[in-house]
C-alpha cells in the first residue's frame, strides 16, 4: 500500500509513509459498571455514604399504622425501617426522608413523610432533620410498596440536593 501525500500536502512528504504502520486505535474496552462494583450491605452493618454512615437497625412490615391521630391502612405493605444516621463531617448537616429509597424488581419506592409521624413517637423521624458533626440520630421511615412485593433493598444518599449524588444499597428482605 502506498501512501500519496505529496499533492495533498503542497509538494512535501507525509510524515506518514508505506514503510509505517498505519494507527490501529484499540476497541473500547466495556467499562465497569458502578453497580457490579458496589457492595450490598445487611443489617446491623455500618454503611458509610461520603459524610454519612447509616446503620439498618430494623424492618417490619404492616398493613395497619396507629397513633393519636387515628389510623392508617394500606391496600399494600408498610415497611418500617429503623436506621441510625451519623454525621461525619465537621459541621452541621440536615438528614431528610428524602434520602432513602426502597428498589424492588426494578421499580423506585419513596419513603411517606406522613406515616413517618406514625411510627416516630411523637417525633417527626428525619423530615429535615440537623445533625451535629459527630451526632447520631435515630428515626423510622416508612414506605408503601405493594403487598405482593417479597424482596427489596434500601438506598442511602450522601445528602440532600448538591449534597447528594452518592448511594449505597442495603438488603432489607
Amino acid at each position: 500500500m502506498i501512501v500519496i501525500a505529496v499533492a495533498a500536502n503542497g509538494g512535501e512528504e507525509s510524515k506518514e509513509t508505506a514503510a509505517q504502520p498505519a494507527k490501529v486505535e484499540k476497541a473500547a474496552q466495556p467499562a465497569k459498571t458502578e453497580k457490579a462494583a458496589k457492595k450490598v450491605f445487611g443489617l446491623n452493618e455500618p454503611v458509610r455514604v461520603d459524610k454519612f454512615t447509616y446503620t439498618v437497625k430494623s424492618v417490619n412490615e404492616a398493613n395497619k399504622l396507629s397513633n393519636v391521630l387515628g389510623d392508617k391502612t394500606t391496600s399494600g405493605k408498610f415497611v418500617i425501617v429503623e436506621v441510625d444516621v451519623k454525621n461525619g463531617d465537621k459541621k452541621a448537616r440536615l438528614v431528610d426522608g428524602e434520602m432513602f429509597r426502597i428498589k424492588a424488581g426494578g421499580n423506585e419506592y419513596e419513603a411517606n413523610l406522613e406515616y413517618d409521624m406514625y411510627v416516630n413517637e411523637g417525633d417527626i423521624g428525619f423530615f429535615l432533620k440537623e445533625i451535629n458533626p459527630g451526632i447520631s440520630k435515630t428515626g423510622k421511615v416508612v414506605f408503601e410498596l405493594p403487598a405482593d412485593v417479597a424482596s427489596y433493598d434500601l438506598e442511602v444518599s450522601s445528602g440532600l440536593g448538591w449534597s447528594g449524588g452518592k448511594y449505597e444499597m442495603v438488603k432489607l428482605k
